[in-house]
């Protein structure tokens, strides 16, 4: 057997830190830019607000020199003019403060309790041990989005050097805590904790004894084992129908929480004004303290490379949240011009358009233009929607035009709406339907479909019907 050596060439593409950061700052929303902002500003010493004030504290005399307002005359002078930069768009305009728009949105700063903050707050009410709410604290930081208690609890018996048993025990007190279904290992539990067993036994025991045939939809299967009339566990499944299978999820959100939009579109006149929801963030800069400091020849070495790599750290940052801006706005604009259906006619219909028409139009990678609109909002005169959902591709018809999928998309959504639901259409029947009407699709492409709709399949959309 023998080895050789050799040398193979490969291209490999490598982003520089510069590049890095722009794809970090470019895919985070407005609230959390400002998030990142601030603590840039505490890491970085060379990093400034714009309107901050000096740091020396002058005496009466010299604020009242006259050169101090010359000063701030010359300052303003030297700052960038965002609307002398895109003074050559009438498609869309940067943010300026005291814009009317201000008033689309209601900022409210409480903070609303979390899940966790929530039982927490019930087991000081039940008084439990200091013990237990040591072992509570922990189970309850094991709780997943869901509402859902995955880990082992001999596992937290061992870190804590309890038993097992004492910790099932704490289990079941957070598991009587509403919202009820908390804290359950899986769906089964979950649903059996939020039913009655004394008022809805039927309901009680098709979960916990007959759970896989009710997943699966074999009513009759149920009723031969639980010896009951089908019109009995009509009843049964309408009481099991209003558990919560995300109790984590199910929590009332209160009125403070709501999405906030990252770009605002008006209609002035007959145009679409396009400008982002930042009034509440910081514009920043360099300090002058720190980069007059480079022109000391008399400073030493070290602190010369640190504020050198902080300077130039601090430009990146404000340069990335540049881009990010320039390249969200225009994409914004080009969406608003390709779906000139929905924005000049005002209807809520989309044309096809998929991440590279937009990529392809403006010479950026596709990648960009995901990590700019994924998570992002934008707020419209009638509504907010997340950017991704302009975007949508196209489906071929008989006649040769090209339609949006989210017209398929509602047509599948009526069809399943109006079907029998004691014997529901199967995908093959709703492509039968739609070729009908014209369009030409795959059996797969409507399982996909209905799967991002969060459609089931029909045998599991089946449903016990009065007779």
């Amino acid at each position: 057997m023998s080895s050789k050596i050799g040398q193979t060439q490969t291209q490999v593409q490598r982003l520089n830190p510069q590049q890095i950061l722009q794809a970090n700052i470019m895919q985070l929303t407005n609230t959390l830019l400002e998030q990142r902002i601030i603590k840039e500003l505490e890491d970085n010493p060379t990093l400034e607000i714009v309107d901050q004030e000096p740091d020396a504290v002058e005496d009466e005399e010299s604020s009242d020199d006259p050169k101090d307002e010359s000063d701030e005359d010359e300052s303003d002078e030297d700052e960038f003019d965002w609307d002398e930069l895109d003074s050559d768009s009438d498609r869309f305009e940067l943010n300026k403060s005291g814009v009317e728009s201000s008033d689309f949105l209601t900022i409210n700063h409480t903070i609303p309790k979390t899940l966790s903050d929530r039982i927490r707050d019930q087991l000081v009410d039940i008084n439990i041990s200091d013990e237990h709410m040591n072992i509570a604290h922990e189970i309850i930081g094991n709780i997943n989005d869901d509402g859902y208690f995955k880990m082992e609890p001999i596992l937290i018996a061992d870190k804590m050097g309890v038993s097992e048993a004492k910790v099932l025990s704490v289990v079941q007190i957070i598991q009587s805590l509403e919202p009820r279904g908390i804290a359950s290992k899986d769906l089964q539990e979950c649903m059996s904790l939020q039913i009655n067993s004394q008022r809805h036994p039927l309901a009680h025991e098709v979960i916990s004894r007959c759970f896989d045939d009710f997943t699966a939809k074999r009513y009759e299967k149920i009723c031969r084992r639980l010896g009951c009339e089908m019109e009995k566990l009509r009843e049964a499944v309408e009481i099991i129908k209003k558990t919560n299978p995300k109790p984590g999820d199910g929590l009332p959100a209160g009125e403070n929480e709501f999405i906030i939009p990252d770009i605002i579109i008006e209609k002035r006149n007959e145009d679409w004004v396009i400008y982002m929801n930042d009034q509440s963030m910081y514009e920043l800069r360099v300090s002058d303290k720190y980069s007059k400091m480079l022109d000391d020849k008399g400073l030493d070495k070290s602190t010369r490379k640190f504020i050198k790599i902080k300077t130039e750290s601090a430009n990146w940052f404000i340069d990335a949240i540049y881009q990010r801006k320039r390249t969200m706005l225009e994409i914004m604009n080009v969406i608003v011009k390709r779906q000139s259906v929905m924005f000049k006619e005002e209807k809520l219909e989309l044309a096809p358009m998929i991440l590279k028409d937009v990529a392809t139009k403006l010479d950026i990678d596709i990648s960009t233009v995901s990590r700019a609109t994924n998570g992002k909002y934008v707020q419209l005169p009638w509504g907010i929607f997340e950017i991704k959902e302009f975007f949508s591709e196209a489906i071929m018809t008989s006649s040769g035009k090209e339609v949006s999928n989210t017209t398929v998309k509602k047509r599948v959504r009526e069809i399943i709406d109006g079907e029998n639901k004691s014997t529901p259409l199967d995908d093959q029947a709703i492509v039968d339907i739609l070729t009908e009407d014209g369009y030409i699709i795959a059996r797969r492409t409507i399982s996909k479909y209905r799967g991002l709709m969060g459609i089931p399949k029909a045998k599991l959309r089946r449903e016990i019907l009065d007779e």
